[in-house]
């Protein structure tokens, strides 16, 4: 520090913390992913397509484990664990926070109603459960971008569309891993893969609803960035940084090229679409969209307040 009889120049540094980083990207992909697969295991006994039959009860797990998973991460995000038990207490009811702390104990609640209906045969009672449950599964993954989009001062953050961008990708995500999950468990029952199997017809299937709804995920995220790219200086900024910077190689390479265009093209490319290719495209977009959640939140923290 330098100072006159007139003037002083203070030199100082802060160090840029991050809030969210690694661990609520992946908090955030979990609760996708079990968001999505519950999706899939209402396709049968709650709207009554029959030949998704097979998938409901794997599906189901699928969705509990990784719910079951995905707190962890926030616990350990938090620092504190064992102070958990303040968001039922210190509320807050404009946090959404405060919503997701109830919705991630009653969605359980759900699954596991739903759950010993399925197994208990009681179809009509796993339709009404299975329907009740949809709403829960949509809002503990929507209330996960509403944080996001009330952070005003964060790049790409703070837009409307982040909750329906996250809901897609969920449903993306979950079919994805679906596909991989299905397969996982039909080949440990000595059950065929092939096209001509009922099992390889029921993964072509979830192929086709696959790649519409990569597609409706592509075109958001195009509208996401175009408009963020003439919008205020810091998401200018930040869509730099995605396009051209820091995040380039994995937004481009990995999350774009290698997660939605690649898989988009083995998807929708007829003489592609056979099981072993659907398999690796669903792969590639697992990964994409974990690349998602890691480059979306990175992105709004990479750049410093001002």
């Amino acid at each position: 520090m330098e100072v006159g009889p007139l003037n002083s120049i203070l030199l100082y540094n802060v160090a840029h913390r991050e809030s969210f980083g690694t661990l609520i990207a992946l908090y955030i992909f979990f609760t996708g992913l079990s968001a999505g697969s519950f999706f899939l295991s209402t396709l049968s006994y709650g709207f009554g397509v029959r030949r998704f039959r097979p998938l409901s009860k794997p599906a189901l797990f699928t969705a509990a484990a990784m719910l079951l998973a995905a707190p962890l991460f926030l616990l350990v995000h938090v620092g504190q664990p064992l102070r958990s038990w303040h968001l039922f207490v210190f509320l807050n009811p404009k946090s959404p926070i405060t919503w997701g702390s109830f919705l991630l104990t009653t969605y359980p609640l759900f699954c596991l109603l739903y759950l010993g209906c399925i197994y208990t045969g009681r179809e009509r009672a796993a339709k009404v459960s299975g329907l009740m449950g949809i709403p829960f599964a949509v809002c503990v993954h929507a209330y996960t971008g509403f944080i996001l989009c009330f952070c005003a001062a964060r790049p790409l953050w703070s837009s409307s569309m982040v909750p329906l961008l996250f809901l897609i990708s969920a449903v993306v995500s979950g079919t994805a891993f679906m596909i991989l999950v299905y397969a996982g468990w039909c080949r440990l029952r000595g059950q065929s893969l092939e096209a001509s199997s009922e099992n390889g017809r029921l993964l072509l299937s979830l192929a086709r609803i696959l790649g519409w709804v990569l597609l409706v995920d592509l075109v958001l995220t195009a509208v996401e960035i175009l408009v963020a790219s003439v919008s205020d200086r810091e998401s200018r900024l930040a869509v730099a940084q995605l396009l051209f910077g820091e995040l380039a190689l994995s937004f481009l390479g990995v999350e774009i090229l290698l997660g939605k265009i690649l898989p988009l093209v083995v998807l929708f490319w007829p003489r592609r679409r056979r099981t072993g290719m659907v398999l690796v495209a669903a792969a590639l977009i697992v990964v994409g969209i974990l690349f998602m959640r890691l480059d979306l939140v990175r992105v709004g923290e990479l750049l410093p307040l001002l």
